[in-house]
């Protein structure tokens, strides 16, 4: 089974990412921020899935540091966010690919496929 990390700060968006995942049946661990994954205390999944604006630490900076450790810079980071002027930032930290909120399910589908 796929292993998908979401780090959302947002509750209604982790309930329905939630609830996709689970009917796509691919494992998803959700953090309401980036300490788990700056600290390194979660297992190395598939495949990331950011917020760029959470509280604490941006989600930029959290790509950045996946990207720049070895054990998982190789891993997909796909960035979310509700301005599309996140797309060259996402680009310039290191992230695989951005979905612009609001999103249909289809679009993330269609991510997920290119990456899982």
């Amino acid at each position: 089974m796929k292993h998908v990390i979401l780090v959302e700060d947002d509750p209604a968006i982790r309930d329905s990412l939630s609830l996709f995942f689970e009917r796509s049946n691919i494992e998803l661990t959700v953090y309401h921020n980036g300490d788990s994954i700056l600290s390194g205390d979660y297992t190395p999944p598939d495949l990331f899935l950011l917020d760029k604006q959470l509280s604490g630490v941006d989600g930029l900076d959290i790509c950045r540091y996946i990207k720049s450790q070895e054990a998982t810079k190789n891993i997909p980071v796909i960035m979310m966010s509700a301005s599309p002027s996140v797309i060259p930032l996402a680009a310039a930290s290191g992230a695989d690919d951005v979905l612009v909120k609001p999103y249909a399910l289809a679009d993330i589908r269609n991510v997920m496929s290119r990456y899982l």
